[in-house]
């Protein structure tokens, strides 16, 4: 129970941390849900794992005696099949290691549902932005939070909690047990948790949603007013030559200084994405499913993030030419 007691203190406080609604609160929140979602996850996976020690110590066994030369037809089929079975030392330091991995891992033991995988991938991401870069979403970190306290309930639903000795709570487990009426099951306890805090935090998706479009939407038209920036100040460009300067490789003179070069290379985007991004943003208003919704959220967000650096990188560059310019004209 105390290891319960662990991820529920930290859900109690990201809901207090929601309630202020501040954007260090925040960002705190999502740091705290990450490693609440990554704990249970690991305990989980311990818990799988540890079911297969004695396959793995057959297997090791049986490996050992093909290397030795004591194998035969019935001992190399024992190995094909548990090899099967278990999961490799190699794969378990990679799930040891990678957040992605560890949801792979019980999204195929189907511990967890399938469409949470891709919701938690990316909110990681954002938490590795936020916690590692200084990197915030400040436009949808509400509603990114809102989302992942949604779908960490739904991890903590899942979590079974070992061992139930009788041991002293506090009062954040505490809660969920008093006025229980006949047998609590402590088992049933973080899946009588996570409704009651999805339930107290509540997920309006109307609002999240409205603000997830709006948010695509507003850096779309940013992106392609950054592209007709870039087509403003070159007086030769043809249509579609701006898109085509804001992605030359770095590097690549042949195509900086020569637009026919320029025009002959294949490049990841073109004006047809621009309309297919807006299409998709706006069609997000029509996606009635929380996991679903921030999923094409996140597919569209990551389809179109490094077009839209290279662009703004473009604009920086041309507003220090210019500057530079401005300068040389003033004598400094």
């Amino acid at each position: 129970m105390k290891q319960l007691e662990l991820v529920i203190v930290q859900f109690e406080e990201v809901k207090r941390l929601i309630e202020v609604g501040r954007v260090p609160q925040l960002r705190l929140a999502f740091i705290l849900l990450d490693s609440a979602v990554e704990l249970i996850m690991h305990r989980q996976i311990q818990d799988a794992l540890a079911l297969e020690h004695w396959d793995l110590r057959t297997l090791e066994n049986y490996r050992r005696a093909e290397d030795d030369g004591r194998g035969n037809d019935v001992i190399r089929a024992e190995i094909k099949e548990l090899e099967r079975q278990v999961t490799s030392k190699g794969k378990r330091k990679k799930i040891n290691h990678s957040f992605p991995d560890k949801i792979d891992f019980l999204v195929d033991r189907g511990s967890l549902p399938n469409e949470v995988g891709p919701v938690l991938k990316r909110l990681h991401e954002y938490r590795n932005e936020t916690y590692h870069r200084d990197h915030h979403r400040l436009e949808v970190i509400r509603p990114a939070v809102l989302i992942y306290f949604d779908t960490a309930c739904t991890v903590l639903s899942t979590y079974s909690p070992g061992s139930v000795a009788d041991e002293e709570t506090g009062p954040e487990l505490d809660r969920f047990i008093e006025g229980f009426t006949g047998y609590c099951d402590p088992f049933d306890l973080p899946e009588r948790a996570a409704n009651q805090l999805r339930e107290e935090v509540g997920l309006d998706l109307e609002a999240v949603r409205d603000a997830l479009t709006k948010h695509l939407l507003g850096r779309l038209e940013e992106l392609e007013g950054n592209i007709r920036y870039v087509e403003g100040f070159f007086p030769d460009l043809l249509p579609g030559d701006a898109l085509r300067i804001i992605q030359v490789a770095e590097g690549d003179t042949e195509a900086i200084f020569n637009r026919d070069v320029m025009r002959s290379r294949t490049y990841p985007h073109d004006e047809g994405d621009l309309v297919t991004w807006r299409e998709r943003a706006a069609a997000l208003s029509g996606i009635t499913e929380k996991h679903a919704l921030f999923t094409e959220f996140a597919a569209i967000e990551t389809s179109f993030e490094r077009l839209e650096k290279q662009a703004a990188f473009a604009v920086e560059q041309i507003d220090d030419q210019i500057q530079m310019q401005l300068d040389a004209h003033r004598g400094k």
